[in-house]
């Protein structure tokens, strides 16, 4: 078979699906509309689709001039980004695909839509909205759902834990992100030195909760013997202001020995620190759906995240780590304590992370839900 994807840029946790695609015995080609600052092209070399010319003369002036002082300016490309139309259907003409999966609802995503609708090319949308979630029924979405497909694919299954007041959408499908095994339980070494090692990753920004995390690391430090890394992206001045904001917190509250923080690793490098961690936090708000909280139990460390977290859901609560209450310092902190407090717990957790990830989140549970939508498509097609 081959299948076509189309997303706004080629994110590194495409990866294991590639991977899967390709053991399966298909035939991937990955359409991007920009390059990330840092993407890993081990299985397959995306085409980088662009924009229109008339729309990066809008995005350019929109960026520069009229929302310069906007840290989000950028992503308005990901909502009404415009395709340049013919080089679109020609690369998928040529390619001539058995499925197309597309990201997101855009109007990248409609122009797309439209052309492998008329070429009869069957296609899928990858969203993150939940399979559960409060369904939104105004007459601006429901046109929208009209012009993108109508089957999709979503790695998160509710947003939290929590699935009171939502509804199931019959049309979206739980694909949850895949991630390989990278350390079992029976090689990691933990708490060397004596010392427990915790690991927050995420770019510097608010929305990434980084000053909270170390200050509940502070109100943590001088009870057990502990040490933060923090690692995130620093690619724009907005960062590099955070960035300067937490050191100067470090330095006026004396944690310069206990708190290190690290910017735009490689993935080899980014490897090494799940690998020397004994604890992952992702203390962000406003999450759609982070895949950290898979790479930290794939190196068999337990998981802590909050509960706006459109992976929260990946977590066993109790059992391979914990979701706390959104933007809740208190909460946040006694989740930490009831891990760090007992080496024996931090450990059996890390066990149990590593065989969820191994039983969960592999190729054939991905797979399985392309299958179901394939089915239901030609069942559609032959009433």
């Amino acid at each position: 078979m081959k299948v076509l994807y189309m997303s706004h840029r080629y994110h590194t946790n495409q990866n294991t699906i590639m991977k899967g695609w390709k053991e399966h015995g298909d035939e991937v080609c990955f359409l991007s509309q920009y390059a990330g600052k840092i993407e890993d092209y081990t299985y397959v070399k995306p085409i980088v689709v662009g924009y229109s010319p008339l729309f990066m003369l809008f995005y350019k002036l929109y960026v520069n001039v009229l929302a310069k002082d906007n840290p989000a300016a950028m992503d308005i490309r990901l909502k009404i980004g415009v395709p340049p139309v013919f080089k679109l259907r020609k690369i998928i003409r040529e390619f001539h695909p058995d499925l197309v999966i597309m990201r997101e609802r855009s109007v990248y995503t409609i122009c797309m839509t439209a052309i492998c609708r008329f070429y009869k090319y069957p296609v899928v949308l990858y969203v993150m909205n939940p399979v559960w979630e409060k369904q939104k029924k105004d007459l601006a979405h429901r046109i929208v759902w009209k012009l993108v497909p109508k089957y999709r694919l979503t790695p998160s299954m509710v947003v939290g834990l929590d699935y009171t007041g939502k509804e199931r959408d019959k049309c979206a499908f739980f694909a949850p992100y895949l991630m390989e095994p990278q350390l079992s339980p029976e090689e990691k070494q933990y708490m060397e030195n004596g010392q427990i090692r915790i690991l927050e990753v995420g770019k510097y920004e608010e929305r990434k909760n980084h000053k909270m995390m170390i200050r509940a690391f502070e109100r943590l430090a001088g009870k057990y013997p502990v040490h933060l890394t923090i690692v995130g992206e620093v690619s724009n001045d907005f960062h590099r202001k955070y960035y300067a904001e937490l050191k100067e917190y470090m330095d006026s509250h004396g944690l310069n020995d206990k708190i290190t923080l690290k910017s735009n690793l490689k993935k080899a490098d980014m490897m090494e620190e799940y690998k020397n961690a004994d604890l992952f936090v992702l203390p962000s708000t406003g999450e759609p759906g982070s895949v950290t909280n898979l790479e930290g139990m794939a190196f068999s460390i337990p998981v802590i995240c909050g509960e706006d977290n459109g992976t929260a859901c990946y977590i066993r609560q109790g059992k391979t780590g914990y979701v706390f209450r959104d933007n809740d310092e208190d909460d946040l902190v006694e989740k930490i304590d009831s891990i760090v407090a007992c080496p024996d717990t931090l450990k059996k957790m890390g066990r149990n992370a590593y065989q969820h990830v191994k039983k969960h989140f592999q190729f054939d549970s991905y797979y399985r839900s392309v299958e179901r939508i394939m089915e239901l498509q030609r069942r559609e097609k032959g009433r």
